[in-house]
Parts: C-alpha cells; sequence; structure tokens
C-alpha cells in the first residue's frame, strides 16, 4: 500500500491543518457549522465536522502540495462532542476529473479516512474498504473544492470491523504548499 494512504500520516495532517482551531457555538448538532463543511452518514449517524479553523473560516479546510511530481489535496474535518473526537479525511489528485465518480485506490492516490479517537479506519481493500468520491466543483481562484464521496472503511489494525460512510458532502476551502512537503520524511511517493 502507498504509504501516504495511512491514515495515521492523514490524521497527523489533520492536526497540522486544524491546529488553531476551536470548536464552533453551534453546539452537536449535524448541521453544518460554516460555509466550508464536510458532512456524512456514519454507521447510520449524521455526522458534521464543528471544529472550526479561525485561519481558513470552515469546518472543512484542506491543502494541496506536491512531491515527487505528484500533487495531491488533502481535505479534512474534526467533530468534537464531549471529550470524544473523530474526523473524516479524503486524498485525491489535484488534477482530478471533474463530475466522474472516481474509486479510492492508491494507485489512483485516493482514499478516504475515519478516525475515531485514536481508531482508523480508511478505504484500503486490504483492510476490506472501498469507496468512491466524486469532485463537482474545484474553484481554484476562490480555491474552494465541492464533491460527494461514500464508502466502507475498514478497520486499519486488521479484522472485519467496517465504518460505512454514505451521503458524504463537502464544501472546503484550500491552500497551497508551493514547494514544500508537509508530509514525514519517510513518506515517498
Amino acid at each position: 500500500m502507498n504509504k501516504l494512504l495511512h491514515p495515521l500520516i492523514l490524521l497527523t495532517l489533520t492536526v497540522v491543518i486544524l491546529t488553531g482551531c476551536k470548536k464552533s457555538s453551534g453546539g452537536d448538532s449535524d448541521a453544518p457549522v460554516s460555509d466550508y463543511y464536510i458532512t456524512a452518514t456514519v454507521n447510520g449517524k449524521g455526522w458534521s465536522a464543528n471544529v472550526v479553523s479561525p485561519t481558513l473560516h470552515g469546518a472543512c479546510v484542506g491543502i494541496i502540495s506536491s512531491s515527487g511530481g505528484v500533487s495531491l489535496a488533502v481535505l479534512a474535518g474534526v467533530r468534537a462532542q464531549g471529550k470524544d473526537s473523530t474526523a473524516l479525511a479524503l486524498v485525491f489528485p489535484a488534477n482530478i476529473t471533474l463530475n466522474k465518480q472516481t474509486n479510492f485506490a492508491a494507485n489512483l492516490y485516493t482514499a478516504g479516512v475515519y478516525v475515531d479517537g485514536t481508531t482508523g479506519y480508511n478505504s484500503d481493500p486490504a483492510n476490506k474498504g472501498s469507496g468512491s468520491l466524486t469532485i463537482t466543483s474545484f474553484d481554484q481562484t476562490a480555491k474552494v473544492i465541492e464533491g460527494t464521496f461514500s464508502g466502507a472503511f475498514g478497520l486499519v489494525s486488521g479484522g472485519s470491523t467496517t465504518v460505512q460512510v454514505t451521503n458524504g458532502k463537502f464544501k472546503c476551502i484550500y491552500t497551497t504548499q508551493a514547494n514544500a512537503n508537509p508530509f514525514p520524511p519517510n513518506v515517498k511517493f
């Protein structure tokens, strides 16, 4: 499996992206808390990111970075509820075809990740994961990406446990990392 798609790396990216963020005053509602959001149904229950980045002014934020000739978008949202937190993250090439359903696959540099506390789930078939995403808008002037996603995200540590993610929608603002690699030095792609 491509090491870039490992959920612990994505969790690290989520933390880096959302550093300095705070939970919105919107409470634990499943409704979007800003103009930029990531929502889904996770195991039959509504899920909506509610930790807002004061820098990017949204509950779904992203970064586009290039390394080794590949330019990737990483989008993430965090939901804090009491002392618990969960996160959803998506990875895909920055040159992805619009309005085309694309399966999550390491060789396509696409992935979906769900993290519940310290337990990670991803779309890797080796973990019984699957799924897809569709990018419906990629506005490079406003730096906003919109789309949909769904899948069965398998437990990274093995076993047969999966998290069902359906009705996923996002509208994320993003930033770019020019000539910088935000990934840990041991991550190659």
